[in-house]
């Protein structure tokens, strides 16, 4: 009776053990668990296990209470066996049977397998009693080998495994095997969904070389950011604890951020001056049309003086001085409008001498009037700051919403459902001067301010931005400082920010870190 109720005992753990593994999805972990899951309930010394992959029995855990305690350490390099019947591990992976052994150095000649004493010698320990298990997924195949060794008595002297063991871990080693084999495809999900978001930034950064790298560098400043306000004890982040779920989420974020990019249109988001080239060239051509046009007004003054019987030498010398005086004014006013188009701001008196240029009458060759610059011209030369009228910056803008339309069509897991908010939202500001929702305070979220600290640092000190100079990290640090100070940026990551040092270069660990 006593052996029934320990027994369903036993069974009841096992189901317990079941669920608790069902809930883990990081591969490492849950072989850890796994083994040290048997070893308890086989009360065994130590154990290994072993995951088949390429033709190969590849030693990923090892657990050992006896050399924890005389060499302070709880795993040893993983190393490959060759999948065939001459190791014990390898036996039990080709032939799919389990092994109860009594005395491993006991081992029958006659049998394909034997022991390799090399890790006994090595490490000055003595393996006694083995049970070696194999692990079956639901299909029947063998993905890995549980190895336990020692099992102990009450006085810690190592004995044979007991018959009873064998069914409970073998049924233990078959629901791992569908564990391990599910937490396999969901980490190869995440590799193909890391893959994806690589492809969606590789491909806004063949539209934009200016931007590349962007996204990359914004995802290691958030992940830094996160983990120092995990580091803070107190003052405002105190209470905040980011799990590692949270910093792959935000992460995510920051990488897709600017993915809507792929809908502005690429002269918009590759525009280094007011004018494109070939705008200007346009210019270029009516402005030599204009000096030839006024050429022909000369030519026909002279023709007139000659068919009126005049002729003055003074008359036309003044008249050649009059067209090399007007020709050079049109240079200068080509000029003048070459510098504008390259200029970040227009002050009021290059505005004015601008409008004046733009005004200016000529006849084309047609005979009809013109103006030297069109309304589209003169509009966009007009610029006060920047290189972008008001509709190309709304476009720019548009980005964000571009950024939400996409990404909330992605089917994300749980963990990350608000990829979309946090990244739609890293242009809004604390004080409701961002876009596009205007959001003030405490609508926008936590996530969202730490991205927009991140974004805001790495555009001002992008080298490679075609509608500015790169500033340097010190005045970078000032802006957001300011920024900051008038209520459009976080104070509180602002400071942690820099006084943490958290603006320094960002390495390629970075990118993908492990959470």
């Amino acid at each position: 009776m006593d052996r029934e109720i320990a027994f369903q005992d036993q069974i009841k753990k096992l189901n317990i053990i079941g669920i608790a593994l069902s809930s883990e999805t990081n591969v490492k972990v849950l072989l850890g668990m796994i083994l040290k899951e048997a070893r308890n309930f086989t009360n065994a010394d130590a154990g290994s296990l072993y995951i088949k992959e390429d033709g190969k029995l590849y030693f990923e855990v090892t657990q050992n209470d006896t050399l924890d305690g005389k060499m302070g350490r709880d795993t040893f390099a993983p190393h490959p066996l060759p999948l065939t019947k001459k190791s014990i591990a390898g036996y039990v992976a080709v032939t799919g049977k389990f092994l109860n052994i009594r005395n491993v150095y006991e081992i029958s000649r006659s049998l394909d397998y034997s022991l390799n004493p090399e890790f006994d010698k090595k490490n000055n320990y003595q393996t006694r009693s083995m049970l070696v298990i194999p692990m079956e997924d639901n299909g029947g195949e063998v993905i890995g080998v549980l190895q336990l060794i020692n099992s102990l008595d009450s006085n810690g002297h190592a004995i044979p495994f007991a018959m009873e063991y064998e069914d409970l871990i073998s049924s233990l080693a078959s629901q791992a095997a569908v564990f391990i084999r599910n937490a396999k495809l969901i980490e190869n999900l995440k590799k193909f969904f890391d893959a994806l978001v690589r492809c969606c930034v590789s491909a806004i950064d063949a539209r934009s070389p200016h931007t590349a790298g962007h996204s990359k560098r914004v995802a290691g400043y958030v992940v830094r950011i996160a983990r120092a306000i995990n580091q803070k004890r107190i003052g405002k982040f105190a209470k905040v604890q980011f799990t590692p779920e949270e910093i792959e989420e935000l992460n995510y974020a920051a990488w897709l951020h600017d993915v809507g990019k792929v809908g502005v249109r690429e002269n918009i988001l590759e525009k280094v001056n007011r004018l494109s080239d070939d705008q200007f060239e346009v210019i270029k051509v009516r402005f030599n049309e204009i000096k030839f046009s006024i050429q022909n007004k000369y030519i026909q003054k002279k023709f007139d003086l000659l068919k009126n019987n005049v002729n003055d030498e003074s008359t036309s010398e003044e008249l050649d001085n009059s067209m090399q005086h007007e020709l050079k004014d049109v240079d200068e006013d080509l000029e003048f409008i070459s510098s504008v188009n390259k200029l970040k701001f227009l002050n009021h008196e290059k505005g004015n001498k601008l409008r004046k240029v733009s005004r200016k009458i000529y006849q084309n060759y047609q005979g009809k009037k013109r103006t030297f610059l069109t309304k589209y011209e003169y509009h966009h030369l007009s610029i006060k700051s920047g290189n972008l009228t008001e509709e190309e910056f709304h476009e720019i803008q548009s980005h964000v919403a571009y950024t939400s339309n996409i990404i909330d069509d992605i089917p994300f897991t749980k963990n990350f459902l608000n990829i979309p908010v946090f990244a739609s939202a890293h242009h809004e500001m604390l004080n409701g001067t961002g876009y596009p929702k205007k959001l003030h305070g405490v609508e926008i979220p936590l996530q969202s301010r730490i991205l927009t600290v991140a974004d805001v640092f790495d555009a001002l000190i992008a080298s490679d931005r075609p509608y500015k100079k790169a500033v340097s990290p010190d005045r970078a640090i000032e802006i957001l400082k300011y920024e900051a100070k008038n209520g459009r940026l976080d104070q509180d990551i602002v400071d942690i920010f820099i006084e943490d040092k958290l603006y320094e270069s960002i390495s390629e660990t970075m990118i993908f870190p492990e959470f």
